[in-house]
């Protein structure tokens, strides 16, 4: 399935890799646009012209611009949630010095990669509706960082350990945030200061990690 396509109001889902094509090519041209221009940018006609093709095309899949959003929006999430899941993968190859700092590093490289998600995320595209349907993808995540924690605290309790891992993406959610709504790159203190942050809370709730 084309990234960013499942959990969207699409009037269609695209069968055939010519379809499927386009629909990436939309959401190749929407991202464009919100990293060079911002929010404003984002008009229907305007995403059709830069991905080639009639805005009636774009119309026989995306109902309005909020679906592009959307869309848009579900695939950032999910390169998110890529990097996540390489960084808990290689950890429970090889355990991590540092598994915590590693994870916040991954999702910062993605934040900084990605001009497009920040426009939408720190703009007035931030819908309560658009937080509501990338919820699954960070319980997804929690997910991921339940299993990180079980390689450096296998001896906890499974409910209080999916507890911290759920803890933990949300309050890595809003201190990444603050850190790119003050620094494009990422507000070096905001970052250091919330690694030690999370890191002091999951020693309190978990104990010293497993050497």
């Amino acid at each position: 399935m084309t990234p960013g396509i499942a959990g969207t109001r699409l009037r269609r889902v695209p069968q055939q890799d010519r379809s499927r094509d386009k629909l990436r090519r939309v959401l190749d041209a929407a991202d464009g646009l919100l990293a060079a221009e911002g929010a404003d940018a984002l008009l229907t006609t305007r995403v059709a012209a830069a991905a080639g093709i009639a805005v009636g095309s774009l119309y026989a899949y995306f109902p309005d611009k909020e679906a592009i959003v959307e869309a848009l929006a579900l695939r950032y999430w999910g390169e998110i949630e890529r990097r996540i899941a390489a960084v808990v993968e290689a950890d429970e190859r090889d355990p991590l010095p540092d598994p915590t700092g590693a994870l916040l590093d991954a999702v910062a490289a993605e934040f900084r990669a990605s001009r497009g998600f920040r426009a939408l995320w720190f703009g007035p595209l931030r819908t309560e509706r658009l937080r509501d349907i990338t919820r699954p993808v960070r319980t997804t995540i929690g997910g991921l960082v339940d299993r990180l924690l079980a390689v450096h605290w296998p001896d906890v309790d499974p409910t209080e350990r999916a507890t911290v891992a759920r803890m933990y993406v949300l309050a890595g959610d809003g201190l990444l945030r603050e850190a790119f709504r003050l620094d494009p790159a990422g507000d070096a203190t905001v970052l250091v200061e919330g690694h030690r942050m999370l890191d002091a809370y999951i020693i309190a709730r978990l104990g010293e990690a497993r050497a």
